[in-house]
């Protein structure tokens, strides 16, 4: 008779015990976002390497039983939905995967979505399920509005537009490599000069013992100030154990020895 009471209790232990680490280990990746932030406002040779190291897929560390890995995105070399030309555009549509037309079409209604109005010598092509904004876009996964892109998931767009770098260029040298080589072909789609309050996309992989945690933000980095939101988990890929630097190396001695702390 206890025989299933003694296994409901067990499975409920096993459960609560799995949601805990979980929570910890989610935690502890918002927590290395935000150290981030702040280093990235701070700490110029710091930021530096890391920006080099931590591109592309990203730059795995190991700090006791924990395996971290770090990915940074800068928005420099993303396009703006709410700034870009409908030419820059068409070309971050191609790189996703639409044919030169479609996307060329395509690019006009997006301009036309986020146009405070609508100008009747404009001609656009298809509209949004809810109709044209009239307003800068808030987010890149708005775009998912226009049936075109429904076959593409949020972190797929977010490897190509952005809404914070508040610039109509892009730093070819920063872009993804698939809109690299197509803005070879545009004139004048380099960013030049420095944004005072430059945007990055963080990702934070920890797992530890079976278990995953991710944090992925966007934040704007300045002198005087981090803000950041959420945003769609983009693919990092964690190098073989064996490999692995340690986090004191990577991301420096303090977070090391927190980590240390917390979860040795």
């Amino acid at each position: 008779m206890l025989l299933p009471f003694s296994s409901a209790a067990r499975l409920a232990a096993l459960t609560s015990s799995h949601d805990f680490e979980h929570a910890r280990l989610s935690y502890a990746a918002e927590a290395v976002n935000a150290y981030m932030a702040v280093k990235f406002a701070s700490d110029t040779s710091w930021t530096s390497s890391l920006k080099h190291d931590a591109g592309a897929d990203g730059i795995s560390c190991r700090v006791t039983d924990l395996t971290l890995t770090l990915r940074t995105i800068n928005h420099a070399g993303l396009i703006d939905l709410n700034v870009a030309a409908s030419t820059t555009i068409a070309v971050g549509l191609t790189a996703l995967g639409l044919d030169e037309l479609q996307a060329a079409t395509l690019a006009k209604s997006i301009v036309a979505f986020r146009s405070p109005q609508r100008d009747g010598a404009l001609p656009i092509g298809p509209e949004p399920d809810f109709g044209l904004k009239h307003a800068p876009f808030e987010d890149v996964v708005e775009l998912l509005d226009f049936a075109e892109m429904k076959q593409f998931a949020p972190e797929q767009l977010n490897e190509i537009f952005t809404v914070d770098s508040h610039s109509a260029f892009v730093d070819r040298d920063l872009a993804s490599k698939p809109l690299q080589s197509l803005l070879t072909k545009l004139g004048g789609a380099v960013y030049e000069g420095s944004n005072p309050f430059p945007a990055y996309t963080f990702v934070t992989r920890i797992s530890r013992r079976g278990e995953i945690a991710i944090d992925a933000r966007i934040v704007t980095v300045g002198a005087d100030r981090q803000t950041g939101r959420r945003s769609s988990a983009l693919p990092v890929v964690a190098t073989a154990n064996a490999a692995l630097p340690s986090c004191g190396a990577v991301l420096g001695r303090d977070i090391a020895a927190w980590f240390e702390e917390a979860f040795g």
